[in-house]
């Protein structure tokens, strides 16, 4: 091949085939391919192919790559029908070894509780980053991008954001020999549209307010319209030289106007509805350093543990996961069978409804 650097568009698409397992050659004006019969299938090319760089001629067995071309929109579209997940690992100069205690203490408040450590440890632990990729269609259109981090062994949500990733580990590398625990990733994937839904509203707030703004200049756009029309046809019905047959259509028409003013109203308030549709983009497992607590929280002469961990990326505790409804929370309320409940679920909880 040529001494100039492959495009982007080229790149990709060799990162693309290579991910689904095509055997790959580079040749002097392109690379030779080994694709599965899946890929191929897939991608509507033989097994055997080449792929060649920039607009010229394509063939049964050679095609080209470029910006527009059918053959990289499509490896686009199925690069997009799934969620990509990428994995990473960090490590950290410095973990924080004390003042947990005073920790608990800033973040957290649990009523008619007390909470103490007892030991610390360091240890593995996970975190997912999914990205979601909204859109929100209406007489217009927005969308957009939002990332919510997890932790998976508890499926709390953590306030992260990949920034602090990048600015904050010492190290990132790949990590290659994860193996999903099925029920954690579903436990993850049931909380998602109690966190989406108020995030995706918040997101869209400004969205919304405008296409109400619309909605109402354009509805009492069309009853001045049909109050003005009925007026008039009202005052017509005393002119001279009307027929009778004339004067009870009109009348007929006078009466059909609420019924056809209902009509138009309805179609404005479905051309200005908001409809938001939500799809995983992306997602990122870091696996980092951290301290697990273990502690015992007393209530009057009962104690029960809770186990907290404080995380480097943040440097602060994560929340804590509700016994009743999964979400997180750092406002802990226990049952009388000492469930740890968030606000919501304080008044019954429940895990066992008491």
């Amino acid at each position: 091949m040529n001494s100039e650097p492959w495009s982007e568009p080229f790149l990709f698409a060799r990162r693309y085939l290579e991910s689904r397992g095509a055997l790959i050659e580079a040749g002097p004006e392109g690379i030779d391919a080994l694709l599965p019969q899946e890929l191929a299938e897939s991608l509507g090319v033989p097994d055997e192919v080449q792929f060649k760089e920039g607009a010229s001629s394509e063939s049964k067995a050679q095609y080209t790559i470029t910006y527009g071309s059918a053959l990289l929109e499509k490896m686009v579209e199925l690069s997009c029908a799934r969620a990509p997940l990428a994995c990473c690992q960090v490590s950290f100069h410095y973990l924080k070894s004390q003042g947990f205690d005073r920790l608990i203490q800033d973040q957290f408040r649990f009523r008619k509780a007390l909470c103490r450590v007892t030991s610390t440890a360091p240890i593995k632990t996970d975190y997912l980053v999914l990205t979601c990729r909204y859109v929100a269609r209406s007489d217009e259109q927005k969308e957009g991008l939002l990332a919510f981090s997890f932790h998976v062994d508890t499926g709390a949500q953590i306030p992260f954001r990949l920034e602090t990733l990048i600015g904050g580990a010492s190290e990132i590398s790949s990590l290659h020999d994860f193996a999903g625990d099925k029920k954690k990733w579903e436990r993850i994937i049931q909380a998602l549209p109690k966190i989406v839904e108020p995030a995706i509203a918040e997101e869209i707030r400004e969205f919304r307010k405008s296409m109400n703004r619309r909605l109402k200049r354009d509805t009492a756009n069309i009853e001045e319209y049909y109050e003005t029309l009925k007026k008039e046809m009202e005052a017509s019905l005393g002119r001279t030289g009307l027929s009778d047959r004339l004067v009870q259509d009109r009348r007929e028409k006078i009466a059909l106007i609420p019924e056809e003013l209902a009509k138009k109203k309805e179609d404005l308030l479905q051309k200005y509805s908001v409809r938001v549709k939500v799809i995983p983009a992306a997602a990122l497992l870091i696996r980092t350093p951290a301290v697990r607590l273990l502690c015992d929280v007393h209530m009057g002469r009962e104690k029960r543990p809770v186990s907290l961990t404080y995380n480097p990326l943040t440097k602060a505790l994560d929340p804590l996961a509700c016994d009743g409804c999964g979400g997180s929370t750092t406002e802990v309320t226990f049952c009388s069978r000492h469930h740890a409940l968030c606000s919501r679920c304080s008044q019954a909880c429940p895990a066992c409804d008491s």
